[in-house]
């Protein structure tokens, strides 16, 4: 397994989050969005431009900015 971060990964990828890198209240935002350690995480699709990338994550698909994304580490 290799380790990224999430705005790493290709579309249609999966991974499983192993880390936060993020302050207090982004972290605690990312997590009320579903993003936890040991949670699965996948790719749907990004914007024209890259940036925002939809992921889906616990069941719900979440679009995050790529700062937002390079937050959050993945085994993959």
């Amino acid at each position: 397994m290799t380790t990224s971060t999430l705005s790493q990964l290709a579309s249609g990828a999966r991974g499983t989050i192993l880390k936060i890198e993020a302050t207090n209240d982004m972290h605690d935002r990312l997590a009320a969005l579903g993003f936890r350690t040991g949670a699965s995480v996948g790719v749907l699709y990004s914007a024209l431009m890259g940036d925002p990338r939809t992921y889906i994550v616990c069941g719900s698909q979440v679009s995050l900015r790529k700062s937002e994304a390079d937050l959050i580490l993945v085994n993959h």
